[in-house]
C-alpha cells in the first residue's frame, strides 16, 4: 500500500468580504497541479511521513492544520475523514531556511557506484546501488542483507574497487532526498513568485497524507 499527499498552497491576502487592510489566507493552488505525487524521500525529509529509519532532522512535521486555515482547504482534509494523516504545514520562509546539504542523522545511508576512468578521475555510476556486482566485491550476501542495516556494517566512506567500479558507503544530504530540479521544483518557484508578492511568511504550503 503506497503513500499519497494531498495540499494547498495558500497567501494571505485581501479578498472579497473583508475590510480595507484586512487579511485572511486564501487557497491559491492544488498541489495536485504541480504534479507531486508519490516521492517517498522528499516526503521523509520534509515531513517525517515514511522516515522508517529515522534518518532526517524533519523540516516541519506534524504540525497539524493552522488554525487560521482557508475553508476550502480545511473542507479538502476533512473530505478524507479518518484516512488522513501527518497533517502539516511549511512557509515559504520555512522552505528558504533549509539547509540542503544538511546531512541525514549521523548514519551511512547507502552504497553508491563509481567509474574510474584512466586518468584516476570517479563518475557517479548510481547513486544507489545493492546488486551483485556489489556483493562480489564486498564479500556479502545482499540477498540476505537488509539494506536499512547499512549503518552498522561499515563506516561512511569505506570503499571496495572491482575493476574499474569503485563502490563507496555514503550519507546523503537534504538536496539528494529533495533535488533541486526533482519533482518539488515547481513547488518551490510557486511559492517564490507568490512569497514575492505576499512576503515570505504569507505563504505555506498546507499538506496531508493517505494510504
Amino acid at each position: 500500500m503506497g503513500t499519497d499527499i494531498h495540499g494547498w498552497v495558500e497567501c494571505r491576502t485581501w479578498r472579497e468580504g473583508l475590510a480595507p487592510g484586512e487579511t485572511a489566507w486564501c487557497p491559491a493552488l492544488d498541489l495536485a497541479m504541480l504534479g507531486v505525487h508519490r516521492d517517498y524521500e522528499a516526503f521523509a525529509c520534509l515531513f517525517g511521513v515514511r522516515d522508517f529509519d529515522a534518518r532526517w532532522r524533519h523540516v516541519a512535521a506534524d504540525r497539524g492544520l493552522p488554525p487560521d486555515v482557508s475553508e476550502p482547504v480545511r473542507a479538502g482534509l476533512e473530505s478524507w475523514g479518518g484516512a488522513a494523516f501527518g497533517t502539516t504545514w511549511l512557509s515559504w520562509a520555512d522552505a528558504r531556511s533549509v539547509d540542503w546539504d544538511e546531512p541525514a542523522l549521523p548514519r551511512a545511508t547507502h552504497v553508491a557506484q563509481y567509474h574510474r576512468s584512466h586518468d584516476g578521475t570517479l563518475r557517479l555510476r548510481s547513486p544507489w546501488v545493492w546488486s551483485r556486482a556489489f556483493a562480489r566485491a564486498a564479500g556479502i550476501n545482499t540477498l540476505t542483507t537488509d539494506p536499512s542495516a547499512l549503518a552498522g556494517l561499515w563506516p561512511e566512506g569505506t570503499e571496495w574497487e572491482s575493476g574499474t567500479s569503485v563502490f563507496r558507503v555514503e550519507r546523503s544530504r537534504r538536496r539528494d532526498a529533495v533535488p533541486p530540479d526533482g519533482s518539488w521544483h515547481p513547488v518551490w518557484t510557486v511559492m517564490g513568485a507568490l512569497a514575492g508578492v505576499h512576503g515570505d511568511d504569507g505563504v505555506r504550503l498546507v499538506v496531508w497524507f493517505d494510504e
